[in-house]
């Protein structure tokens, strides 16, 4: 009887100790997989006129992927894709005096990253 329990107790820490091996595996890929999307993420960003936009309104890359969210990125990527200002963008983009940017369809999001960072950056 004693055999039996000292079996079953082995057999079942062998089985957590296999467990947490694979979980470590696991989440270490997905870690991995998660760098990799961040990174196509931010390539495609800098393809873009978005990538200029945010340095003109002082938001970086790295921060910007830090605390939008993916479905928000990826609605911003197509509006600036999709957008029909790209003249009057070029134009903006080139002068360095604050200007207008309200004609761009992301311009209420980045003015809401914008507010974000600063009430962060004021509470620290």
């Amino acid at each position: 009887m004693a055999y039996i329990s000292i079996i079953s107790f082995v057999l079942i820490t062998l089985l957590i100790l296999i467990v947490a091996v694979l979980m470590t595996f696991a989440v270490t890929r997905d870690f991995k997989l998660g760098l990799r999307f961040r990174d196509e993420l931010a390539r495609r960003i800098r393809l873009l006129r978005l990538d200029k936009m945010l340095k003109k309104r002082g938001i970086t890359c790295e921060n910007y992927l830090h605390v939008e969210s993916v479905t928000n990125i990826e609605k911003q990527i197509r509006n600036c894709e999709s957008c029909s200002e790209t003249k009057q963008c070029d134009q903006v983009l080139k002068e360095s005096s604050p200007p207008d940017l309200s004609f761009c369809p992301n311009d209420e999001d980045f003015k809401s990253i914008t507010k974000n960072e600063t009430s962060t950056l004021q509470k620290t």
